[in-house]
């Protein structure tokens, strides 16, 4: 039942901001079956990047933890989530640039964005899962263990999961994301469409990954520095912010896609509308 819970949990908010993003593509719609098939690589991606991050975390950890000044300690940790943060930009581009190179459907700027964006919420709904189900269980055995009724712990460990966990991953991870991915759709685009070179999405995948990580850094050097801090402390409110600009930065690229889109200016030229794509 836990487990079905956590599904739901993960997987509905995923699927509307699905929905929301998809709706942001105004002039020339994408088939809903290569949505929907982008969708689903992103949470087979998940696995696929957690196997990586697990292994590298594993052997860089006894670096930081022996790192022999504050100064060292920091760097090692940056290089470390900087890492984590680029296996998953990669996985999410190498999962969509697979599925829609060639594909006569990407034919405007915005495409990319779209198809990184759905990639982007189906691996967010995946790693949500993961995180919530490990926190219900997570909380559920530390409260047996200090004494707590079997009841109590219950409804501690599932107020944790569905009542804070959740929806702040629903919102702030999920839609960070996509704002990260759609950066990496951003320059694809540049490439497919704009005829630019393939370097450019070398550098889209680098940008996506400086911004994960500068929403992911402060959280882990907060678990660090102040483990007792809270789930909303100092830590958070600074990738809140690093976050705000991330979505700040996705939102201007979109807008700066939709105006080059070529159906947009048949539309504006008095053309009828594009229909959606079959």
């Amino acid at each position: 039942m836990i487990h079905l819970l956590a599904i739901l949990a993960a997987f509905i908010p995923a699927l509307f901001w699905l929905w929301f993003f998809s709706k942001r593509d105004r002039y020339e719609r994408e088939p809903k079956s290569l949505i929907v098939k982008l969708f689903l690589w992103g949470v087979l991606s998940g696995p696929w990047a957690a196997g990586f991050n697990d292994m590298f975390g594993q052997i860089w950890t006894p670096l930081i933890k022996g790192a022999p000044s504050f100064g060292l300690f920091a760097v090692f940790l940056f290089i470390m989530v900087y890492a984590l943060a680029l296996n998953e930009e990669t996985m999410k581009y190498m999962v969509t640039g697979n599925s829609v190179r060639g594909d006569p459907n990407f034919n405007e700027p915005v495409d990319g964005m779209i198809y990184m964006t759905s990639a982007a919420l189906g691996f967010a709904a995946g790693e949500n899962f993961i995180y919530i189900i490990g926190s219900f269980f997570g909380v559920f055995q530390s409260a047996v263990k200090a004494g707590m009724p079997a009841q109590g712990a219950l409804t501690q460990a599932f107020v944790a999961a569905f009542g804070v966990l959740a929806p702040v991953r629903s919102l702030i991870t999920a839609v960070g994301h996509v704002t990260w991915s759609g950066i990496t759709g951003y320059f694809l685009a540049k490439h497919v469409v704009g005829g630019g070179s393939k370097r450019l999405v070398t550098v889209g995948v680098f940008l996506a990954a400086l911004l994960h990580t500068a929403f992911n850094y402060p959280q882990f050097l907060g678990s660090i520095l102040d483990p007792n801090a809270g789930f909303f402390n100092r830590f958070f409110l600074i990738a809140l912010v690093a976050w705000l600009i991330g979505l700040i930065i996705y939102f201007m690229l979109l807008r700066r896609s939709l105006a080059a889109s070529p159906f947009r200016t048949q539309q504006m030229a008095g053309a009828a509308p594009a229909p959606a794509k079959p």
